[in-house]
């Protein structure tokens, strides 16, 4: 038979359709399974959060010089996210361990010199060997002073040690919280950005969801906000500047007082939970009760961040996010919490009909802020 043949031809035409359609199939998986990962992605990934437990004090990638054990023992020895330490040793000097300021700061840590008298243990400003485990007893001194501040929120402590680094442990405790001015703040926010997407391994915040260590209350669920306080209830209200819609409203607000406009405080699940999907525009992490009946909805909306997945489960008390203002509208800090009927589905938005006001169920679950 010879390779003109009709029946040869027909079988390299049939070959090369079959191939075509393969092609075309791979092609329309490939771009699904692209859609839903970019999904993910625009959701969750690089949410910076800075929590530290003991599992986070793994060696951070990027640290030059050989210079990863000093820095994961000054972690240790502050108590601090080695991702974070990393970050505030970039941000202070670039790595060089000969650096100065015009003020009078000198080394990898930028010490004063009435600091480094305290801190250094006789050592050279301008060794990293003295100066990198200097800098961790410094920055656990800082840490210990601005605890009380922090109430028991891990997260909160971390922003408030790096805070007073940059201000000073006076202002936090003036202002009982990282303290209003631009550069600190935006000094905090550089630290745990930079910690998160140049020194952890895969973009992962320095924790990921995990579970309260404040007080959970004594009901069946926990409230979603511990520390905050009600604000705003269920129905109709009259707010100026929003459209008509925007005033029935189809949760309850909670706030931590004295967030202002700024991070809040951190958003846990009151109780066992599935996460279902988000609403990136106004913040929101959407869920799913997890156990038995009734099998509520949930939003948990206007978030600073959050670092869950789709399809990740949750038990009571674990983290979800940090309270922020993030939204269409203008807006203080504060929670804006839903509950859905039990029939409605796993991606559900407020107005489609199935909101109910949540009020009476956190009472009667004892989760009502207090």
């Amino acid at each position: 038979m010879s390779a003109g043949s009709p029946r040869a031809l027909g079988a390299l035409v049939a070959l090369l359709l079959v191939f075509a359609i393969g092609s075309i199939v791979a092609l329309a998986v490939l771009v699904a399974t692209l859609a839903e990962d970019d999904e993910q992605t625009s959701a969750t990934s690089c949410i910076v959060t800075a929590v530290t437990t003991d599992d986070d004090q793994e060696r951070a990638p990027n640290i030059p010089n050989g210079w990863a054990p000093l820095v994961e023992a000054a972690a240790q020895t502050a108590g601090l996210p080695v991702s974070v330490v990393a970050a505030q040793l970039q941000q202070e000097s670039n790595w060089d361990p000969n650096a100065g300021s015009s003020a009078g700061a000198q080394g990898i840590a930028q010490f004063m010199p009435a600091t480094w008298a305290t801190y250094g243990n006789g050592g050279e400003v301008t060794d990293p060997d003295d100066a990198i485990p200097a800098y961790g007893r410094y920055m656990a001194a800082l840490k210990k002073d601005v605890e009380p501040l922090a109430d028991g929120d891990a997260d909160q402590l971390v922003r408030l040690t790096l805070a007073a680094y940059n201000a000073g442990p006076g202002a936090v405790q003036q202002y009982k919280g990282v303290p209003p001015y631009e550069e600190t703040q935006n000094y905090v926010r550089t630290i745990l950005d930079v910690g998160q997407s140049e020194f952890s391994a895969h973009c992962q915040a320095p924790t990921g969801a995990q579970e309260w260590d404040g007080d959970l209350g004594d009901g069946e669920w926990t409230t979603p906000l511990p520390g905050g306080k009600f604000t705003s209830g269920y129905g109709g209200r009259a707010l100026a500047g929003v459209p008509g819609w925007a005033n029935q409203h189809e949760g309850v607000d909670i706030a931590t007082p004295g967030a202002g406009n700024g991070r809040g405080g951190v958003v846990v699940a009151p109780t066992s939970l599935r996460i279902t999907g988000f609403n990136a525009t106004d913040g929101c992490v959407i869920a799913k009760e997890n156990g038995e009946d009734p099998d509520f909805g949930f939003a948990f909306c206007h978030l600073h961040s959050w670092d869950v997945a789709k399809g990740q489960k949750l038990k009571r008390g674990d983290v979800i996010g940090t309270e922020g203002n993030r939204g269409r509208f203008g807006m203080a800090t504060h929670l804006h919490f839903e509950i859905y009927t039990p029939d409605a589905p796993d991606l559900v938005f407020p107005y489609q009909g199935h909101n109910i006001d949540p009020e009476p169920i956190l009472k009667q679950k004892g989760a009502w802020p207090k």
